[in-house]
């Protein structure tokens, strides 16, 4: 995808007394490509109203999306009503005061991502049995295997944690005739058709390592309501499934093994998020691409095998880690990741940059953005809705946690334009034999500083050094970070 906004030659040759910072003697060819990673709708928020909530400008005939600040959107709609099957006692449940159900509201995705979707909902397919076909039915039907006995960790399988008792039973049965390639069962407890696809999308959204079982369902049920059989679909993999389930777990532990040595889990997660990176590439019409998979066996996948991949992985580390979906200009899937006790969003299809080139013809020559994008990294809730909103009717908790944000973490989170913390963050870099750095600010404001001060007076330069011979930019206006990539 071309995303240079517009290339430029510019030579600067500083000395003292010339514009340059006192001490410093650097000249440098500059070679800047703009190109916006994040070139959305909604803009970043601007000054605080007296109300407390952040605006956020449009362009004219595009909707508008007001922030408020904890993350609320304040010209949403009232909250869905939560899904059949999901207890209301577990929202009241100690430490999940901050969970609550997301409002509707209106967002576009950034220009250079918009194209980067391809989840697809669960399908159900319920058929209503006629009177004559249901006194025919035998009263009792096979069940398959009724999971009894099967326990699920409410931590690492959330969405398990939130359903009534009996639809644990029907989610102990589903997941157990999806491990045994069962295709044809009555449920195990009494469940109507809105109870039962509550349940089929808890254990789709909570077990990856399903790859095999498709996102969608069958059903038949009487007039009343009540299900009477249930039909599971699988995939191609099902057809030889030992065989699928060695390579699915050789490609998982490719990667899992890089990571065993390391400390703590926001190291692990880093470098999980960063292996998949280079394992993965966007692919809208990859096979299987609803899979994790298609992201870790065949390196093709969409939004949907991304984060089903990043899901699986962390949870093989015992990191928590949801799979949730929305919207963010159409149907997307991402995660919400618990480290040390705080929880972020994480969006790994919008951190793969690798697809994006950026470049300019003639004596310019060509560039490439860095194939991995940090401003979709351990985001709070707030920075999310800027782009994406939250599927409705599920409970998610509320992120408001910055020590694991990536920018926190690398030390490049600014909340001023102070040149001693720049030096030390590009001496770092520089350090480490990185050929790139990206800053994130913490207000507007700050980062029109920054912009002015690296950028317009070319003082990047300074930072760099004289060895700097070329180098590239890019802007996230929406997520106020900026990224060079220099030689």
């Amino acid at each position: 995808a071309m995303l240079a906004e517009k290339v430029e030659n510019m030579t600067q040759a500083k000395s003292e007394g010339e514009g340059g910072r006192a001490g410093r003697n650097e000249s440098a060819g500059w070679e800047g490509i703009l190109g916006i990673l994040s070139e959305g709708v909604l803009p970043s928020d601007k000054e605080q109203p007296e109300n407390g909530s952040s605006g956020s400008e449009t362009p004219e005939g595009q909707t508008e999306l007001t922030v408020s600040g904890d993350g609320n959107s304040s010209d949403s709609q009232s909250p869905s009503e939560i899904q059949p099957g999901v207890s209301t006692d577990w929202m009241e449940e100690d430490g999940r005061a901050s969970y609550e159900l997301p409002g509707e509201q209106n967002v576009e995705a950034p220009e250079s991502v918009s194209d980067r979707m391809g989840y697809e909902p669960v399908q159900e397919e319920a058929e209503q049995i006629p009177e004559d076909e249901a006194d025919e039915l035998p009263e009792n039907a096979p069940l398959g295997n009724t999971g009894e006995g099967l326990a699920f960790d409410g931590e690492l399988y959330p969405y398990y944690a939130m359903l009534e008792e009996d639809m644990r039973r029907l989610y102990a049965q589903i997941y157990a005739n999806a491990m045994e390639l069962g295709r044809t069962f009555s449920p195990v407890v009494t469940v109507n058709v809105d109870q039962l696809r509550t349940v089929f999308e808890a254990v789709y959204n909570d077990h990856p390592e399903l790859f095999w079982l498709e996102t969608g369902y069958s059903c038949k049920y009487l007039k009343n309501g009540k299900c009477v059989e249930i039909t599971l679909k699988y995939n191609a993999t099902a057809e030889n499934l030992d065989t699928a389930r060695a390579d699915f777990e050789a490609a998982a532990g490719s990667i899992l093994s890089g990571v065993e040595n390391l400390g703590s889990s926001r190291e692990k997660e880093r470098q999980v998020h960063d292996s998949l990176m280079e394992m993965a590439e966007y692919v809208l019409d990859a096979p299987m691409n609803q899979s994790a998979y298609s992201a870790l066996v065949e390196g093709r996948s969409v939004c949907a095998g991304y984060a089903r991949a990043f899901q699986y992985l962390m949870q093989q580390l015992g990191i928590p880690c949801y799979y949730c979906t929305g919207f963010a200009g159409e149907d997307h899937a991402w995660n919400i990741i618990k480290l040390d006790g705080n929880y972020y969003y994480v969006d790994t299809t919008w951190g793969d940059a690798s697809y994006q080139i950026v470049g300019g013809g003639g004596s310019q020559g060509t560039g490439s953005i860095p194939p991995i994008n940090y401003d979709y990294l351990c985001v709070t809730t707030r920075q999310l809705l800027r782009t994406h909103v939250p599927g409705q009717d599920v409970p998610l908790p509320e992120c408001t946690a910055t020590e694991g944000n990536y920018y926190v973490r690398e030390g490049c989170m600014f909340s001023a334009c102070e040149e001693e913390a720049l030096q030390q963050a590009f001496d770092r870099a520089i350090s480490e034999g990185r050929q790139e750095i990206s800053l994130k600010c913490t207000e507007e404001e700050v980062y029109r500083e920054l912009l002015d001060h690296l950028v317009e007076q070319k003082e990047v330069f300074s930072y760099l050094g004289p060895d700097c011979s070329t180098l590239h930019y890019a802007r996230n206006e929406k997520q106020l970070s900026i990224t060079f990539w220099f030689s």
